[in-house]
């Protein structure tokens, strides 16, 4: 399924010139192109021909004049032609481009938050979504015991991420490091919060075609968009003979907000059984027995992070 935003147009550009620039050719000025230089005998006067320094045989049309397809986004704010044969926007003519930030921005105004997702048309039935505690689950979503989601569209297009959950309690990431970028691989990174270096994998292998490499440079988006902007990992399952499928053992379904429900009151019980009276922790702690609040590991030291950490999303816990 292609983006709604891609569109294609005929280009014209100069093979002779420095700067290359393609000029779009528009339908209604098809006719009138004998009048233009490059499309006329007159070429033989262009700068450009001539530095060339090159004899033609007696032509009505430029040789150096290139014609071919190109493709854009409607939805960019600054438009920019790319080759049709260029690999760069085959993204935009499959599924991928659900997580393309100006198709989001166009195509979902009315989400409340970036850390809410509209149910793909390809599902049917009770798969939410659904608010637990605040945090939004899915149905169509898997999800990995260390809060990891998958999504396998109808092209057979793998995308990985961190679930609601895993965002709350961590919150701003100081940096992030793609343990594998390409491959078939457990997709992994190494994430660094509050000075301390946290192992984030994904329980079953994939041949990753892509990570998202924005968030080298902007990691916060991992936790503040973890359904949208902030996936990790694009492949596509190669499961072979023996193997087990990309979401076996994954959580799905209903089930999916039976087990968030299970996972936040157990995340809540935890705090209070295992962390109360650990250094200056104990003062932070609610008095009523609550839930836990947001940016949960910015209040705990280093000790205190990786007993979390190890309990909720290590992938050998």
């Amino acid at each position: 399924m292609r983006c709604p935003f891609l569109r294609e147009v005929q280009v014209k550009s100069c093979g002779a010139s420095e700067f290359k620039k393609m000029i779009v050719r528009i339908p209604s000025q098809f006719e009138n192109e004998t009048n233009e230089r490059c499309s006329s005998h007159e070429y033989i006067d262009c700068p450009w021909v001539k530095q060339r320094h090159e004899e033609f045989p007696d032509q009505t049309r430029c040789p150096f004049l290139q014609e071919s397809l190109a493709q854009y986004c409607s939805a960019a704010s600054v438009v920019k032609y790319v080759p049709y044969s260029d690999p760069g926007l085959s993204r935009c003519g499959t599924s991928s481009h659900r997580y393309c930030e100006p198709f989001l921005m166009i195509s979902h105004p009315n989400l409340v938050t970036s850390h809410e997702v509209d149910a793909p048309t390809l599902n049917s039935g009770d798969i939410g979504p659904w608010i637990v505690d605040g945090i939004q689950t899915t149905g169509w979503h898997f999800y990995s015991a260390n809060h990891m989601w998958l999504e396998i569209d109808e092209e057979g297009i793998c995308h990985i991420g961190v679930d609601p959950f895993f965002a709350k309690v961590v919150g701003r990431i100081d940096e992030l490091t793609f343990t594998a970028s390409s491959g078939k691989h457990h997709p992994g990174a190494v994430m660094t919060l509050n000075g301390v270096d946290l192992p984030l994998v994904f329980p079953n292998r994939m041949n990753i075609t892509i990570v998202n490499s924005h968030l080298r440079a902007d990691p916060h988006r991992m936790a503040a968009d973890p359904y949208t902007f902030g996936w990790l990992f694009e492949g596509v399952e190669t499961k072979t003979s023996g193997e087990s499928s990309i979401n076996h053992g994954l959580i799905h379904g209903k089930g999916a907000r039976t087990w968030m429900q299970n996972e936040t009151r157990r995340l809540s019980e935890f705090i209070h059984e295992k962390l109360a009276g650990r250094s200056e922790f104990e003062s932070r702690l609610v008095a009523d027995g609550g839930t836990f609040g947001g940016e949960l590991i910015k209040n705990l030291d280093k000790e205190q992070i990786l007993i979390l950490y190890n309990e909720f999303f290590s992938p050998h816990p």
